[in-house]
C-alpha cells in the first residue's frame, strides 16, 4: 500500500499575553509593552473579543498575529460567542442550556422547533403574534388562567367540546354566530338582556312554556 505524501511547511509560533486596546471591523489592535500590534481572530476563538480583554496571541513565524482566546475581561462585560456562518451545536446525548436570569432567542428571519414531543411550561406567558398559522391532530389545554387579544383570530375546528365550571364573554363590538342549528339548553334560567331586541325566522318562530309574559 502507498500513501501519497506532501509537503507541510508550518509557520514557527511565539505564544505571548496582550491587551486589546482598539478594535477596527474584524482587526484588532493588541498592546505588547509599549507597542501596539494588528491580530486577528483564530477560527477556535469563540468568545468575541472586547477592549481592555488580556488574550492569548500567537506569533507567528510569517509576521500574522492571531488571537487564541480571551484570557481575562471585566466580570461586568458581556460575553458573547462567535461562531462562523451557518454553524451547527451537535450533541449524541442530551444537551441542557440554562440561565440563572432572563434566557432570549432572537433571529433575524426563522425559528423552527422540531421535535418528537415538545413540553412548555412557565408560571407566566406572554405572546405577541401578527399572524399565526396552526394545525393540530389533538390538541389538549389545561388553563387556570387564560387571557388573549387578537386584532384577527381566525379558528376551524372540525369538531369541539369545551367543559367550563363557569364561563363569561366580553364583546365591546358586534357578535355575530352562524351555523346550521344551534340549541341553548339551560337547566334552570336561561336569560338574555339588550336594550333593543330583533328575532327574524325565515319559516316558523315558535316559544313553547307553560306561563308566557310580555311587557
Amino acid at each position: 500500500m502507498t500513501q501519497a505524501a506532501f509537503l507541510y511547511d508550518a509557520a514557527e509560533a511565539q505564544l505571548v499575553t496582550g491587551r486589546v486596546a482598539v478594535i477596527e471591523g474584524r482587526v484588532f489592535q493588541v498592546m505588547l509593552g509599549n507597542s501596539f500590534h494588528e491580530a486577528t481572530l483564530a477560527a477556535s476563538c469563540l468568545v468575541e473579543p472586547e477592549g481592555n480583554d488580556i488574550v492569548l496571541l500567537a506569533r507567528l513565524g510569517n509576521g500574522l498575529n492571531v488571537i487564541l482566546a480571551v484570557l481575562f475581561r471585566d466580570e461586568t462585560s458581556v460575553a458573547q460567542l462567535r461562531l462562523p456562518t451557518d454553524s451547527t451545536i451537535a450533541c449524541p446525548g442530551r444537551l441542557t442550556v440554562r440561565a440563572a436570569s432572563a434566557l432570549e432567542l432572537q433571529s433575524g428571519r426563522n425559528i423552527s422547533l422540531k421535535s418528537e414531543d415538545l413540553n412548555v411550561a412557565a408560571d407566566k406567558a406572554v405572546a405577541t403574534v401578527t399572524k399565526v398559522n396552526t394545525l393540530f391532530d389533538t390538541a389538549e389545554f389545561c388553563c387556570r388562567a387564560l387571557i388573549s387579544f387578537g386584532q384577527t383570530a381566525v379558528s376551524m375546528f372540525r369538531s369541539l367540546t369545551q367543559c367550563l365550571g363557569s364561563s363569561q364573554r366580553l364583546v365591546e363590538g358586534s357578535d355575530e354566530t352562524r351555523c346550521a342549528e344551534s340549541t341553548l339548553i339551560a337547566d334552570e334560567n336561561a336569560t338574555v338582556m339588550s336594550k333593543n331586541s330583533l328575532t327574524l325566522a325565515e319559516d316558523t318562530s315558535r316559544t313553547d312554556a307553560r306561563l308566557i309574559q310580555l311587557g
